[in-house]
């Protein structure tokens, strides 16, 4: 049955539930769009990166029992490597050719990681993920907020300001703008472009990796789960128009959000409603939006179809 007429307490405590999700989802996005900013590739494997990154944290933090800072780093520290791997030994030496050779290559990288993950640790729904705050929470009048819902709020609008900071007033930031407006001319200024493309994939992979590492407690802990995020990640990545970050950031919230008060309108035995969402706002966007179009189809390299 609909339930239409939801109590008020229930609709903020849905929505606050939401803005935790789709706080993560907006840093998922703000390295897609990073990535896409810098090389004008999409990387589909961008969940997949946070996935792996996560159950690394969880093989070492909850199977083998060490300290979780040490497994939060060695999850990171994996994210940095493969995203610089993956850009300095399969992208790079890709870069002069069509847009959609290197998109396929992102996709090749998706099906490896997730293939890796599922051989090493199953593609059940069995594994406990690293708790980095506590479950409990604080009750504010007749509302129940998670701390590690809070933690995650604070932390992902902290580094989206600190992503943006650092575009803006760092050497390494103005160059990374410069490269996306004109690669040929910030080479001609002495830029180094293949270090400006290294460091966006590092950056962004790291920033899949705290996504995954803070979504995980809150949701299934799985080899497709955490990989699938992409798709979300990529419709808050299209609100902000591919380049926009503090419009992504938004755009993240209010696909979390949405999906959060979903369940008022459509019974939670319906599955995949989240996912007909996400996608009927992608479509939208597409369909209203002539420029997010007209870079979508550039990203997945559709100027050579």
């Amino acid at each position: 049955m609909l339930n239409l007429t939801a109590n008020p307490t229930l609709v903020l405590e849905l929505a606050l539930v939401g803005v935790a999700f789709g706080a993560l989802y907006s840093l998922a996005a703000l390295g897609i769009v990073l990535i896409y900013k810098t090389t004008g590739v999409l990387n589909f494997a961008h969940g997949a990166i946070g996935m792996f990154s996560t159950f690394i944290a969880y093989e070492f933090g909850v199977v083998r029992g060490w300290p979780a800072p040490i497994a939060v780093l060695l999850a990171l520290a994996f994210a940095a490597v493969f995203g610089w791997f993956m850009e300095r030994f399969t992208l790079r030496p890709l870069r002069d050719r069509p847009v959609l050779t290197r998109v396929i290559v992102t996709l090749g990288w998706l099906l490896v990681l997730q293939s890796v993950a599922s051989l090493i640790w199953r593609d059940t729904s069995y594994h406990i993920p690293l708790q980095l705050f506590p479950q409990n929470g604080i009750r504010i009048a007749q509302l129940t907020l998670g701390y590690n819902q809070i933690a995650n709020i604070i932390i992902a609008a902290a580094l989206a300001v600190l992503l943006a900071l650092f575009l803006r007033f760092t050497s390494l930031g103005v160059a990374m703008r410069a490269t996306s407006d004109n690669p040929t001319a910030a080479r001609l200024l002495g830029i180094r472009v293949n270090m400006v493309a290294a460091s966006s994939w590092i950056l962004g992979s790291v920033t899949a990796a705290i996504a995954g590492l803070l979504l995980a407690p809150l949701t299934t802990l799985n080899t497709t789960q955490l990989t699938v995020v992409v798709i979300t990640a990529f419709g808050a990545a299209l609100i902000g128009g591919l380049t926009n970050l503090p419009l992504t950031f938004l755009g993240g919230i209010f696909l979390g959000v949405a999906q959060s008060l979903l369940i008022l309108v459509i019974p939670p035995q319906i599955g995949g409603a989240k996912d007909v969402l996400t996608f009927a706002v992608i479509l939208v966007v597409l369909l209203l939006r002539k420029e997010v179009r007209v870079l979508a189809i550039s990203a997945i390299g559709g100027e050579g179809l």
